[in-house]
């Protein structure tokens, strides 16, 4: 996962074998970060567009907003699926649906530029999806998320030995 590695307003970059899964839905950001110990819990906002790939998830911001603890501001999120914990659709009584992602930083990234949350503790991302896009988005991410989980799973698994004739 990563912060600001794209420029905000910028064009939908694909990395090689990279299928885009669901257009750039207009949608609201809202990042959660845990206390740790490079600093206090803070909550970040942005708007932007969300795009899920068939290996990742994008969130670019159309203008930064001013951040709730005078940090950076969101220009972009990207959050592979290896590293997505879990992914909720949630129905409120009194507010907008949302999907919130629960994420840890990529351990494959140095430069992730998100703080590790620590020991149980995971990045919290609530996104309100626009275009009555919400569960139709959740559901692609859902879908690659468990695919992920699958192949992983899969290459876990002991493999039989091969025996020649």
């Amino acid at each position: 996962m990563s912060l600001n590695i794209l420029a905000s307003g910028s064009e939908l970059e694909l990395q090689p074998g990279e299928n885009v899964l669901s257009s750039g839905n207009t949608a609201d950001l809202e990042l959660r970060i845990p206390a740790t110990m490079a600093g206090p819990k803070r909550t970040d906002y942005a708007k932007g567009r969300l795009w899920a790939t068939n290996q990742r998830v994008i969130f670019v911001g159309d203008q930064p907003l001013a951040s709730g603890s005078g940090s950076a501001p969101i220009a972009s999120l990207v959050i592979p699926y290896p590293v997505l914990v879990s992914s909720k659709f949630n129905l409120p009584l009194l507010s907008a649906n949302n999907i919130t992602l629960s994420f840890l930083p990529d351990p494959l990234v140095t430069e992730t530029n998100l703080p590790s949350p620590g020991r149980g503790a995971s990045l919290e991302a609530k996104l309100v999806v626009g275009e009555g896009a919400g569960h139709g988005v959740w559901k692609v991410i859902e879908g690659e998320r468990a695919r992920w989980e699958a192949d992983r799973r899969r290459g876990e698994e002991e493999a039989l030995p091969v025996y020649e004739a």
